[in-house]
């Protein structure tokens, strides 16, 4: 402490305001960063003991929802199949001109087509469509062809 005494009687009044000055500002910058952590530490304690509990409970609805979501994608996955099966099995009730015009010209490759028409019928609310052909070719060809043509899809 002496030695503290006498290093400022031998400073001059503007020197020692300058000293002091340096020293309160050190103080005021170690007091704001003690304030800072402590500040900090107190938020931190009070939030993780208070998130803590929430954090259980996202925890907990977000195992839950996991669990909603691998049930409506297998439910999705089954409501898709059933949809192919049901849009393949629709596919047969399915009328397109174009469609038999181009399978049936595809089919008689080595045959005349003398006439293709095509019709359509509603019996008790039942749409029949027919096809009448007049084909010439060999019997092996015609052969093939009715085949092939009773076996599209």
């Amino acid at each position: 402490m002496n030695k503290i005494e006498v290093f400022l009687q031998n400073l001059n009044p503007r020197e020692k305001f300058l000293f002091i000055s340096f020293i309160c500002l050190c103080a005021l910058f170690l007091a704001f960063k003690i304030h800072d952590r402590f500040l900090e530490d107190i938020f931190q304690k009070t939030l993780v003991e208070h998130n803590y509990l929430a954090l259980n409970e996202a925890k907990i609805e977000n195992s839950h929802l996991k669990e909603i979501e691998t049930k409506l994608t297998k439910q999705i996955k089954t409501e898709e199949e059933k949809l192919k099966y049901y849009k393949e099995k629709l596919h047969l009730f399915f009328y397109d001109k174009d469609f038999f015009n181009k399978k049936i010209n595809n089919l008689s490759k080595n045959l005349t087509i003398n006439e293709i028409k095509f019709s359509q019928e509603n019996k008790n609310f039942i749409h029949y469509n027919y096809v009448f052909l007049s084909l010439n070719g060999n019997f092996k060809d015609l052969l093939n062809f009715i085949q092939n043509l009773e076996n599209l899809p």
